[in-house]
């Protein structure tokens, strides 16, 4: 009786076990919508990057950061920027961010030399993945060298 009573708690702590190691890991609930930019940078590109801000259509949500890959070869630049549509701005989380302005910055270090602001619904066109795509280049220009 204790032999059975033992290779069945036996078996129920390694179930246990198992089940605790094969957990699934927790998954984000909402997407991050996809944008792509791009466009040319008029002067040397020496020493800048190009970064972006996207403020929500969302009252009350002040959050503009977005993760973001941009490279840049001779004068053209190349991003993708990637908008996370989870609001928190009620006490209930929800996926229903949207993204409205878009702000792209030429930098030098810490400093702004130029800045472009887009509208979402003005500037970017939907892409069949349910992300934006910039509907045509833009154009960002270093100032002369004094």
């Amino acid at each position: 009786m204790f032999q059975l009573r033992f290779r069945l708690v036996k078996t129920y702590v390694q179930l246990l076990l198992v089940g605790a190691l094969l957990q699934i890991p927790v998954i984000a609930k909402c997407i991050s919508l996809r944008m792509d930019l791009n466009g040319n940078i008029v002067g040397s590109t020496k020493d800048l990057t190009v970064l972006v801000e996207v403020a929500s259509a969302t009252e009350g949500d002040s959050d503009t950061e977005v993760r973001q890959k941009t490279s840049i070869e001779e004068s053209r630049f190349q991003m993708l920027a990637w908008f996370d549509t989870t609001s928190n701005v009620i006490s209930v989380e929800t996926c229903d961010r949207k993204p409205h302005l878009v702000i792209v910055k030429l930098m030098q270090g810490e400093q702004v030399l130029d800045r472009q602001t887009l509208t979402v619904e003005r500037d970017f066109r939907r892409t069949k993945s349910g992300g934006y795509q910039l509907k045509r280049p833009i154009t960002l220009r270093r100032p002369a060298d004094k």
